[in-house]
């Protein structure tokens, strides 16, 4: 008779090791959330170090080039006193997953809303900024 259960309970078994094995892998290599690149993109930015800045991008550009236009914008914008992310939209497409995050920034000479568009690769499990949006704020 206990054999007979076998070929009943065989279906569940291998379901239970699917929904089991389905949460191992790559998981615990993957890099920072979104929000948290945003994060160490404007605390870069807080302490002048372009350069740590410049590495969170997708590397399409020069890194020379991401540096020099980091720092023209903190030529006529002043330091960066002050940031806080406002909301983030999550959109997945076929090659992968783009974040878009807006932040509300203050800088000494002005205050900005800001927006990073990431994007994070299906062969990549790093997100990384592909788009800086800067926008001066209307007045209500």
């Amino acid at each position: 008779m206990p054999t007979q259960r076998i070929p009943a309970m065989l279906p569940a078994l291998l379901l239970l090791l699917i929904v089991t094995l389905s949460g191992c892998g790559a998981a615990g290599l993957a890099g920072p959330p979104a929000e948290q690149v945003g994060e160490l993109f404007y605390e870069a930015l807080k302490k002048g170090d372009f350069t740590a800045a410049a590495d969170l991008y997708v590397q399409k550009r020069p890194r020379a080039e991401i540096v020099q236009e980091l720092e023209e914008y903190q030529q006529r914008l002043g330091d960066l006193k002050s940031y806080k992310m406002k909301d983030m939209v999550v959109s997945t497409v076929f090659s992968g997953v783009r974040y878009i995050l807006r932040y509300k920034t203050q800088y000494t000479q002005r205050n900005l809303t800001e927006g990073l568009i990431m994007f994070q690769s299906v062969s990549d499990d790093f997100i990384r900024i592909e788009i800086r949006s800067v926008q001066t704020r209307r007045p209500h």
